[in-house]
């Protein structure tokens, strides 16, 4: 525990909650598997020349979460169903030809700490999806372990960008 301060799994939740509530919207937990919070983030660039209806370009970017909390230590084997449901999700993408990346983030949150195997394993995870050869852009699946017992944050190369969002508080 760093700095007297011990944050159980609810607690974390809502700490994600408020960072995320500006640019996210929640979305409703999916029937196949249990997720303690679900949202989305849809973002679009467009540029113009001269007025509004002459667009030159137009990029959509895209941020799915997906957060799930552990009470016992953390094995590979309840994670497996997590990372074959977003895999599965980043197939059946639809996008478009404005569509540019979308990122898949699955969040991990483990109030009883992980097996050392799994941390090792969950950061060296990549998983990539080219969509029409990347015409239509492409997604990456970005897995975060929140440890609450250490206060440790461990993430992917996916996930480098956005790990602030997931940070403990200092």
């Amino acid at each position: 525990m760093k700095d007297g301060i011990k944050m159980d799994g609810q607690a974390y939740l809502q700490l994600l909650q408020q960072r995320l509530q500006r640019y996210f919207d929640c979305k409703p937990t999916p029937e196949e598997l249990p997720f303690a919070l679900v949202a989305e983030l849809n973002a679009a660039d467009e540029g113009y020349f001269i007025v509004p209806s002459i667009k030159t370009y137009s990029v959509q970017h895209n941020e799915y979460l997906y957060v799930q909390r552990f009470e016992q230590p953390l094995t590979m084997a309840m994670v497996q169903p997590y990372l074959n449901y977003l895999r599965q999700k980043m197939q059946n993408l639809v996008t478009t030809t404005e569509h540019m990346n979308s990122l898949f983030a699955l969040v991990l949150v483990c109030e009883k700490g992980l097996e050392p195997s799994v941390q090792q394993e969950l950061t060296t995870f990549k998983y990539h999806k080219d969509y029409c050869f990347s015409l239509k852009g492409w997604s990456d699946l970005a897995v975060f372990i929140a440890d609450l017992p250490n206060r440790q944050l461990s993430y992917n190369k996916a996930g480098r960008k956005t790990a602030a969002y997931f940070d403990f508080p200092h």
